[in-house]
């Protein structure tokens, strides 16, 4: 690692984590050598993960509210595939069976969801969003879980994971495709068994005669999930989806090297999703390793350019950007300093060293911000920080959520991988 130690130094939110975890992680003493204070970090983490985010029956955690102290569920489905998809990089590093185990459980619950015949979504995970969209699916709350998905087959040897997730790919290709758009539709009522191709919930002021496909459909390719499924079946026709939708998102990406037109970015308001364009992006990079096309590294290189603006001095990436510049500086969302850390380790390794002083903060971010092992609150210990805070009726909820962990464990591994071969190697065996 070539950043300077980070002995004795407080950033500005491990002020606010002292207050969130009583002290600092003391239990990873900065003197530790750094590939050690790793391996710690992720198995405290994976420990978390294990123990407290996957359930007994395999349903993932998802937002623990910090001032009423009881969880919330919201989009389970991705949330509780990532978390798995964590779980099983720190079984590989580390060889813990319990790892392992709780992933397994993640992706029975995950599977054990399918609608089955004679309803109209059959073969479909029920995947409900929560939160204001109630039982409606929005595609990505499949998606964005499907790579965590197929990862466990291929660790287990098991394939009824990644035939489950075929079968979701499969009705979505047959029920929501714009083949002439390189757009899926993004909205699934299970109680009508309608696709919505004219309204959407997330622009509920636009009427269907002014509705944008844009505002109803989107390339939805995070996760990758066609991608995963050509290399599973076999089967040309998913490639061929997969590179089609890849080309209309080289063709939509905009000169910032986002997809501001699509939600959850806001072309209105200039809202940047700190995660979103980040799964684009990882799909480009997908859409490369598959056709060997410069294109789409290049598509992946301009949204790893354009996360690296948004990335502060100590690491740390906001929940709420601008494509002016400007930054809300509340919610620290540790996912998107770990996500965006995967996507400029990838270009790295493509050939671009431009990223090297992002990839040493991203570590050190999550390092420096994670929660004590030992913390009172057994909700919280051993995560990584990534908070939220939204407005309630008379007051405002403030969330830890999970994914800062599953991201936070992914990354690491594969940083340790980078810059600690060896010791990758060997895990803490």
């Amino acid at each position: 690692m070539t950043a300077a130690p980070r002995a004795g130094r407080l950033m500005g939110i491990s002020v606010a984590a002292l207050v969130l975890c009583g002290r600092l992680a003391e239990a990873a003493p900065q003197e530790l050598p750094e590939h050690k204070r790793i391996v710690n970090a992720v198995r405290d983490a994976a420990d978390y993960a294990a123990t407290t985010l996957i359930q007994p029956d395999g349903k993932g955690r998802i937002e623990y509210d910090l001032i009423a102290g009881r969880w919330r569920d919201y989009e389970v489905h991705w949330h509780t595939a990532q978390t798995a998809f964590g779980l099983l990089a720190a079984y590989e590093l580390t060889g813990e069976p319990n790892y392992l185990a709780a992933a397994t459980r993640a992706g029975d619950w995950w599977i054990s969801t399918e609608f089955e015949p004679p309803h109209p979504f059959a073969g479909l995970v029920n995947a409900a969003h929560g939160d204001r969209l109630g039982t409606l699916i929005n595609m990505t709350t499949i998606t964005d879980g499907t790579n965590g998905i197929f990862e466990l087959s291929r660790v287990t040897g098991d394939p009824k994971y990644a035939q489950s997730a075929v079968r979701s790919g499969d009705w979505l290709l047959e029920n929501a495709y714009l083949p002439e758009e390189g757009l899926f539709y993004n909205i699934f009522d299970p109680d009508t068994g309608e696709v919505w191709t004219d309204r959407s919930p997330h622009h509920p002021g636009v009427g269907p005669e002014d509705i944008k496909v844009t505002q109803v459909a989107r390339p939805n390719s995070e996760g990758y999930l066609y991608a995963d499924m050509c290399r599973f079946t076999g089967n040309k026709r998913y490639c061929d989806v997969f590179l089609a939708v890849a080309d209309k998102k080289i063709e939509r990406q905009h000169a910032n090297g986002l997809w501001m037109d699509f939600e959850p970015n806001d072309p209105d308001s200039g809202k940047i999703h700190p995660r979103f364009n980040i799964w684009l992006a990882e799909a480009q990079l997908e859409a490369w390793e598959l056709t060997g096309k410069k294109k789409y590294l290049k598509s992946a290189l301009a949204t790893g350019r354009a996360m690296a603006r948004l990335q502060d001095r100590e690491g740390a990436i906001f929940y709420r950007n601008f494509a002016d510049g400007r930054t809300q500086k509340t919610d620290y969302t540790g996912s998107a300093v770990a996500f965006s850390g995967l996507l400029w380790l990838r270009l790295e390794a493509a050939g671009y060293d431009e990223f090297s002083d992002n990839i040493e903060r991203s570590a050190g971010w999550l390092l420096d911000n994670q929660f004590d092992a030992y913390h009172p609150d057994a909700n919280l210990r051993g995560a990584f920080l990534n908070t939220r805070v939204r407005r309630t009726d008379g007051g405002v909820a403030m969330y830890q959520r999970d994914i800062g962990t599953s991201f936070g464990l992914r990354f690491l591994v594969e940083y340790l991988k980078s810059r600690y071969p060896e010791a990758a190697e060997m895990g803490d065996r």
